[in-house]
């Protein structure tokens, strides 16, 4: 059961790091006040979370279909 939560949290829980960690970036796009060094900075940032996230799920499905066979 803690992996089928696990499987449904952790792409709520990326989504929402994402959201928070990029929304002063939105905010700076929409008012044409870019600096593109942020912005690539901020891009690895991004990178980084959503590899994070793509193994932690990659491990849950694992271990969900472990449990379940």
């Amino acid at each position: 059961m803690i992996w089928f939560l696990a499987v449904i949290g952790i792409p709520i829980l990326v989504v929402l790091m994402l959201f928070f960690s990029a929304a002063d970036d939105f905010w700076s796009i929409i008012t044409l006040k870019i600096n593109f060094s942020r912005l690539i900075g901020d891009l690895v940032h991004v990178l980084f979370i959503i590899g994070i996230g793509v193994v932690a799920e990659m491990f849950s499905l694992f271990m969900l279909a472990k449990d379940v066979l």
